[in-house]
């Protein structure tokens, strides 16, 4: 009988291995990178680009899946509420994990830090203030002089309430010896483009990657970057804290993200697939011909690093701004 006992425990043991449940190796399917804007903006732009790399090197198709709305919370949302498996990850901006949560909280019931996994650095695009072909202004000075002349009749446009165009534009204004102009939104980057190009607005703070397009054909006209040094898009345009407007930089950057939980095997080899494909020569160029700048490699804790740091500089700014931001 004695020996009996030990002989079971090990069968039984040995029943338990067998019964347990063996996780496949990551990727044995598609991987969805949801996107919270529509078709054609800078997220979608990075994913498409970045999705045809990783599908080559994981071996699995990895699909963009765009999920409009409130700013790209509700794709922050879904995310946050995924299986914590890899096969739902999403890539962020600004907009949904920076902004919202302090400006729009009702629609972004989700906490920007503790509710992700950070998985990998991808590329910014910085803002850049630009006026349209039609309007006078050829200079920062220029513009600056009219708003103050035109306080009730100046206007900008913006993708959208409470969005980092606005943001961009209210700061720009602060900055400029705390001018107002009126506030004139549109559903998202293209379509305020498209305003910008018609003469809708006197100016306004867009994304350098929804602006390229307009400024190479002349549509608009650039006049200053925000942005902390110059880039090869737009080589000879001067940055704003060279003429004396300090504290302006604000970027639009392109972060890879996952819900909490993702185990850290998934988490690392994403790390390390994302890292090589903005690595190499033809990835890098056709995000910057879309206006993305790629960042050095970074592993998930300096990508968390750099999403805490960026979300405590947005709640600097709102305290800075007050209620500008509701206008």
């Amino acid at each position: 009988m004695t020996r009996l006992f030990p002989a079971l425990a090990l069968a039984l043991a040995v029943a338990g291995l067998a019964a347990a449940p063996v996780r496949a190796e990551y990727p044995d399917r598609a991987i969805n990178v949801t996107v919270g804007f529509a078709p054609g903006g800078t997220s979608d732009v990075a994913a498409r680009i970045l999705g045809e790399r990783l599908t080559r090197t994981l071996g699995q198709p990895v699909v963009v899946d765009n999920k409009p709305g409130a700013g790209g919370s509700i794709a922050a949302a879904a995310t946050a509420a995924a299986t914590p498996d890899g096969y739902r990850i999403m890539l962020s901006d600004p907009g949904a994990f920076a902004i919202n949560p302090i400006v729009q909280p009702q629609n972004a019931k989700y906490d920007p830090l503790a509710d992700f996994t950070p998985i990998a650095l991808v590329g910014q695009s910085p803002l850049i203030v630009v006026v349209p072909a039609s309007k006078p202004f050829t200079t920062t000075a220029e513009l600056i002089a009219f708003l103050k002349a035109n306080p009730d009749k100046a206007s900008y446009a913006s993708s959208g309430p409470a969005g980092i165009t606005q943001f961009g534009a209210e700061v720009f204004l602060k900055r400029a010896g705390n001018l107002t102009a009126v506030h004139v939104p549109y559903r998202g980057g293209a379509p305020m483009m498209e305003a910008l190009a018609k003469g809708e607005a006197d100016f306004g703070v867009a994304v350098l990657a929804s602006a390229v397009p307009l400024i190479a054909s002349g549509a608009v006209r650039p006049l200053a970057l925000a942005a902390p040094s110059q880039t090869p898009l737009v080589a000879k345009v001067p940055l704003l804290d060279q003429l004396g407007m300090k504290d302006t930089t604000m970027t639009s950057w392109v972060i890879m993200i996952g819900p909490k939980g993702i185990p850290a095997d998934i988490v690392a080899k994403l790390n390390k697939a994302i890292v090589e494909a903005i690595g190499e020569a033809d990835v890098k160029e056709r995000l910057l011909k879309a206006g993305i700048e790629t960042y050095p490699p970074a592993t998930p804790a300096q990508t968390g690093a750099y999403l805490k740091q960026d979300v405590e500089r947005y709640r600097a700014f709102q305290g800075e701004l007050g209620d500008r931001l509701t206008k």
